[in-house]
């Protein structure tokens, strides 16, 4: 049966590679921490952050996706402002891809509780073709490369974020220069991103914050409806049900997390995989942890719910 499954899980993977290896990288919690995909986000916290994402997708099989993710960014509030490093690193399969930004967010008061960021990210990525770490037999494909490729090429992202008090709204497009590309596996597709988030406070002690998301890639539109329970500053527990073209289930994802003092929070998320690809895999295990930190001319107060 283990023969089986390592036979037919990579010839599945492999076609998901040639539909998707252009995307961005899937994480769950990309939402608690979005200044990779949308610069807008960079300083719109009183306190810096630096957040890193580690991903391990269908476990237990060669060439499954590996992700690795950190952010870091920080207000100017001297100048309005915000600014950051995003570092990516993704592995599926023979295709390997790096992700530097340096990002800057412009934020406009509008008045007392209503905010407008603006953000742009600009860098560069290098992706890899690399046939010797392939797990997949040759398909008997005559086009298919079996030469080392790489390919460096500039990236920028832009993006908004509009707050109302406890609403929130985002939206942003990722590898502007892609646009300009014939497509290939070492290009990544130009990718559009948004989302909405209202945040309900829930009686003396508890928030709830639901979530919904949308990503377009340039050939089908991924959608996602997450909710989060929050306990004051200590603990979080909820979930995420994602979707494909026309409602089409993805997988459930539960996720967890713990504050640790005033200036730690550590997160946990498991992805249970809805498709035919769950009859060959396991699930996708992912882990995140956010160090906070006061910047200069911080007076205020930690919120009574933890700002995410």
């Amino acid at each position: 049966m283990n023969k089986i499954k390592n036979i037919l899980f990579p010839m599945l993977l492999l076609f998901s590679l040639m539909a998707t290896a252009q995307n961005d990288a899937q994480i769950s919690q990309q939402l608690l921490s979005k200044t990779n995909f949308n610069p807008a986000a960079t300083g719109s916290s009183v306190y810096g952050n630096i957040t890193a994402i580690a991903r391990d997708q269908y476990v237990g099989f060669d060439g499954a996706p590996k992700t690795g993710l950190f952010n870091f960014d920080m207000p100017i509030s001297d100048i309005s402002s915000g600014i950051g490093l995003s570092v990516l690193y993704d592995e599926y399969g023979p295709i390997i891809s790096y992700n530097a930004m340096v990002n800057y967010a412009y934020h406009i008061k509008i008045s007392d509780n209503q905010h407008l960021s603006l953000g742009l990210g600009a860098g560069v990525q290098m992706r890899q073709y690399d046939p010797s770490s392939n797990v997949y037999e040759n398909t008997g494909d005559p086009t298919e490369s079996y030469e080392k490729e790489t390919q460096i090429t500039p990236d920028v992202n832009f993006g908004f974020e509009y707050g109302l008090s406890d609403w929130l709204l985002g939206a942003s497009v990722t590898h502007l220069p892609q646009l300009f590309q014939d497509q290939s596996l070492l290009y990544s597709n130009t990718e559009y991103y948004a989302y909405s988030r209202y945040r309900f406070e829930v009686g003396r002690y508890w928030d709830l914050t639901p979530t919904l998301s949308a990503q377009y890639d340039g050939y089908s539109v991924h959608s996602e409806v997450n909710l989060m329970l929050h306990y004051l500053k200590f603990f979080w527990f909820g979930g995420s049900y994602r979707m494909s073209d026309l409602f089409v289930a993805e997988s459930i994802v539960p996720m967890a997390g713990i504050h640790l003092g005033d200036n730690i929070r550590i997160g946990y998320a498991y992805d249970y995989n809805l498709t035919k690809l769950n009859t060959y895999a396991e699930g996708s295990h992912e882990i995140m942890l956010t160090l906070r930190f006061k910047t200069k001319g911080n007076t205020t107060k930690t919120p009574r719910f933890p700002e995410w």
